[in-house]
């Protein structure tokens, strides 16, 4: 078997070492099964001098780095002195695949289906020497932190269920009880521990972390969840209610034609979300925590002939708030009138330019002065009827309109809850991508959309990604699985570890997808959401 090339690091600076601990080392054999990980244990300790568990403590960054260059190691494994139930064979499989010239950090912690406690997280002897971090802990911190230009290597070689990877594997006052009073499991590998503390709900974890980003878990992570809500169930619901569209727009895939002038097979056959698809969908949503609802279209919502009705019953359901992304050529009085009664919170117009001839050229088969009179008469009709409703219109820069940017927001600003400017992106390759102005970086970070919302399509598909007109991205049809159930399988496992590591199945949709520049950490939609409910106005997105 060929060297891991690891200095293992029992890291116990921050972790108390006494009796129960020692003893419940013994009784594990972790001294031992330690050894068979690395080339080479030692322990990471400032306050402690000699030697612990047979083991040498180190206690400077420059002893560090001089034990890793003695025996010319590559990985630096931190292991925390409660893993007891540390999966040796698992860890072993795990760092072999971690390439460390293209990955500067590695972790069995973060997303990964495993109990916490029975993996690694490590980072590379290169990386850890050019930093600044006088420890491993710090170092793992920092570039969870400060993720841009860091390449990650997640472990996807361990299954386990969602509830099964919330067991926490660590020493604790319960661990210990429970070893004294039933002894050891048969063994130390990840089946053994989770026979082992089969139905003891009393170990799963929970986190009281505020970073940022984590797992679903709660555990700290450079991209991932943006709150345990989310992380348990999605708290941004999109439906995609029809495929049918009575424009079409110059930078939309409904404009793209064939060579033979018929429209392409994603949009053959037209499609309209069934009803009660959506109130099935609304009712799992009810008793949850949700941001946003938000109700678009691979075309035009208001096509659908139960358009009023689905805003009015997520309204009544208490779930939201809830959004209308609309092109507002079909948004006359008596619709408006209509859509502020049945209780929508935000609308969201796609307008595109300042001046007509420029707007009927890239909107095409829309008038400008029609859509125009349909927004400002919504604005009044929102203060004639009192209603709670925020009104924002967007941009999406292109070649045709980018000298108008500044003539729109100065119509607009004074009129609308917010002005929203975008980039323009190419739907995953559908339509030029040339225009794409979003600064790129020679390491691809993950897609956001697979930890922050679902989309349910026109067909009743669950699909990940908002802007996948081929529906290349759809899971099974959520009439047949719930959401909850839908965002801890498999297949939203599979491809968020897909993104996370940037190793894409052959026939993903999102290998050769240039769009992810577009969407950035910082930025989002809900975000935008988010600064609307809270009163705030800003002009670009």
């Amino acid at each position: 078997m060929s060297r891991l090339h690891a200095l293992l690091i029992l890291d116990c600076s921050e972790t108390p070492i006494g009796e129960d601990l020692e003893r419940i080392w013994q009784q594990t054999d972790f001294p031992n099964r330690l050894t068979e990980i690395g080339d080479d244990v030692v322990v990471w300790d400032p306050s402690r001098a000699g030697a612990l568990a047979g083991f040498d403590v180190v206690r400077t960054r420059a002893s560090l780095l001089e034990r890793a260059r003695s025996i010319g190691a590559q990985r630096l494994v931190r292991v925390e002195p409660t893993q007891v139930f540390l999966d040796v064979s698992r860890v072993k499989r795990a760092l072999r695949s971690w390439d460390v010239s293209r990955c500067e950090y590695f972790t069995q912690w973060e997303h990964c289906r495993l109990p916490v406690g029975i993996g690694v997280q490590a980072i590379s002897t290169v990386a850890f020497a050019s930093m600044g971090s006088e420890n491993i802990s710090a170092a793992l911190e920092a570039l969870r932190s400060s993720p841009s230009g860091v390449h990650f290597h997640y472990d996807v070689l361990h299954r386990t269920s969602f509830e099964d990877s919330l067991l926490d594997a660590r020493a604790s006052s319960t661990l210990i009880q429970k070893l004294d009073a039933v002894g050891q499991p048969e063994s130390w590998d990840l089946e053994g521990f989770l026979n082992w503390t089969s139905g003891e709900e009393v170990l799963k974890f929970r986190s009281t972390s505020s970073y940022p980003r984590r797992d679903e878990r709660g555990l700290p992570a450079a991209y991932g969840f943006e709150s345990d809500a989310c992380a348990e169930f999605p708290t941004y619901v999109m439906f995609d209610v029809t495929n049918l569209c009575n424009a079409a727009c110059i930078h939309c895939p409904q404009s793209i034609v064939n060579e033979d002038g018929k429209k392409p097979d994603y949009l053959e056959e037209i499609d309209h979300l069934a009803i009660d698809t959506f109130k099935r969908v609304v009712d799992e949503c009810a008793d949850r925590e949700l941001t946003f609802v938000r109700i678009t279209a691979d075309g035009e919502p208001f096509v659908h002939k139960h358009l009023l009705e689905m805003v009015r019953y997520a309204d009544e359901k208490g779930v939201g708030p809830v959004g209308l992304t609309t092109n507002g050529s079909l948004l006359n009085e008596r619709r408006a009138r209509a859509l502020l009664e049945a209780g929508v919170a935000i609308v969201d117009v796609s307008l595109d330019a300042a001046e007509s001839d420029t707007y009927e050229e890239i909107r095409a088969g829309l008038k400008f002065d029609r859509v125009i009179k349909n927004v400002l008469r919504l604005l009044d009709l929102r203060e004639e009827m009192g209603a709670d409703v925020q009104v924002m219109v967007s941009f999406v820069k292109q070649e045709m309109n980018v000298g108008q940017v500044e003539a729109f927001r100065a119509f607009w600003e004074p009129r609308v809850d917010k002005v929203l400017v975008r980039e323009m992106i190419s739907n995953v390759g559908l339509n030029d991508a040339t225009e794409n102005a979003w600064p790129g970086w020679d390491r691809r970070w993950p897609c956001a959309h697979l930890f922050r919302r679902v989309v349910v399509n026109h067909r009743g598909q669950l699909k990940y990604c908002p802007i996948d007109w081929r529906q290349e991205t759809t899971g099974e049809p959520v009439d047949d699985v719930g959401i909850f159930d839908a965002w801890h399988s498999d297949f939203y496992w599979e491809h968020r570890m897909q993104h996370l590591n940037d190793a894409f199945a052959p026939n993903s949709a999102c290998g050769d997808c240039k769009d992810w520049a577009g969407t950035p950490w910082t930025l989002g939609y809900e975000k935008v959401v988010a600064e609307l409910r809270s009163g705030s106005r800003s002009t670009a997105a």
